[in-house]
């Protein structure tokens, strides 16, 4: 369904090798990273974000024909300048195929102090902190906070949330706002909740969000309960707009009593394409037991920066609610998490954008690709699936 790679976890960096080249980090007075290219600059942009000071590129010889700066200037120093200078650790962030020709001068100048990265780890930093193009952004929006299953560890907090329902006003002039932001062209718009399928005006959310967006891929993401009995629903057949709006529907497969065959069939009927799968992030349909993953929260707010590129919501799945424009859901449906558990979640400035307060869609990749304060409460080193999916205790520990 449309372009898969939109819905895809992109590819997260090893977490302990992150760990590792930050403890590197603290023994040195100066850092430097080996190369100069792309990948090197946006290195070193997350190196700014995690408040590690470079001292500079490290080459092996002086380009003439160097592409423009992508990020910012910093110093740029031959390595003989610098293997004999004290308090200096290298970065090695060249690709693998130059480790013949790189290692052998460490070794002939009895120089020990550096970092070899893993080929991987180059490449998803890179990707994770890239700001996207306009044909990959995505943003999805709540129609309920609600939901009518109860699933342990929802990161929407659905199972804990009070009945609440978007404002058609305010979702009507967000997604106005939004098309002026991207120029009525994006790679993807999600309507979901909670369950979407509980808002009386979902097929007016649909028709108002193909309105601004004619072209972008649009998808319901829900739990499947409702849609055979909205074929009638008192507002219009949800099956007919979803075909006149190119709408997909993307089911999430729980082990409840569901038919799913007659879901898929209903599909068929109208044309409407039908993802159905255990795993909404699955390149292919997952018909298999679903598996609940833990989020587990830092309540204190003690997480290191550098592990934030370590998350699958970074620079992927921002959500809009109320005029603000959030890097996740986590941070979006905090006020939720605080009201069930008498928590005190921070949201500060940096945590969103006022979508009525920026110029352009560019405004928005920005900043889903670099850090936020809310970071700060997402344990990510403990984040992972944790067991077959059931209905929530409702307690705090399927957060902690």
């Amino acid at each position: 369904m449309g372009n898969k790679n939109i819905h895809l976890i992109n590819e997260l960096p090893h977490i302990y090798e992150l760990e590792d080249m930050m403890e590197f980090c603290r023994k040195y007075e100066h850092i430097y990273i080996y190369g100069k290219g792309e990948n090197q600059e946006l290195l070193l942009k997350y190196f700014d974000m995690c408040e590690v000071e470079i001292a500079g590129y490290v080459v092996t010889f002086m380009r003439t024909d160097e592409a423009p700066l992508r990020y910012r200037e910093i110093p740029v120093k031959l390595v003989e300048e610098i293997l004999s200078e004290k308090g200096v650790g290298i970065i090695v962030a060249l690709p693998d195929r130059h480790y013949k020709s790189v290692i052998p001068l460490f070794r002939e100048a009895g120089f020990q102090d550096y970092f070899i990265m893993t080929e991987y780890n180059k490449r998803a930093i890179a990707g994770q902190v890239k700001p996207r193009g306009k044909d990959q952004m995505t943003f999805e929006i709540s129609l309920a906070d609600h939901c009518n299953l109860s699933c342990q560890m929802c990161d929407h907090y659905s199972q804990l949330s009070e009945k609440w329902f978007v404002d058609m006003e305010q979702f009507e002039k967000d997604m106005i706002r939004m098309g002026e932001l991207f120029e009525h062209e994006i790679g993807a718009i999600t309507l979901l909740g909670g369950e979407p399928t509980l808002h009386e005006d979902l097929i007016k959310c649909i028709r108002i969000t193909r309105r601004e967006f004619p072209k972008g891929e649009l998808i319901i993401l829900t739990n499947g309960v409702l849609l055979l009995e909205l074929e009638h629903s008192p507002k219009g057949n949800l099956w007919e707009v979803c075909k006149e709006n190119d709408v997909h529907i993307s089911v999430t497969v729980y082990p409840i009593k569901l038919d799913y065959a007659a879901i898929e069939e209903k599909g068929k009927e109208y044309g409407v394409p039908v993802f159905m799968s255990s795993n909404i992030h699955a390149e292919k349909s997952m018909k298999i037991t679903k598996i609940s993953d833990k989020h587990t929260m830092d309540l204190q707010g003690g997480v290191e920066r550098f592990y934030c590129v370590n998350c699958l919501y970074f620079n992927k799945f921002n959500v809009l609610k109320d005029g603000r424009l959030y890097m996740c859901p986590v941070a979006a449906h905090s006020n939720i998490f605080n009201h069930a558990f008498d928590q005190k979640l921070k949201i500060r400035e940096k945590d969103f954008l006022d979508i009525y307060q920026i110029n352009s869609w560019e405004d928005i990749a920005e900043y889903s690709a670099g850090y936020i304060p809310f970071c700060s409460y997402c344990d990510l080193k403990h984040w992972g699936h944790h067991s077959e999916w059931k209905a929530s205790s409702k307690k705090i520990e399927e957060y902690i």
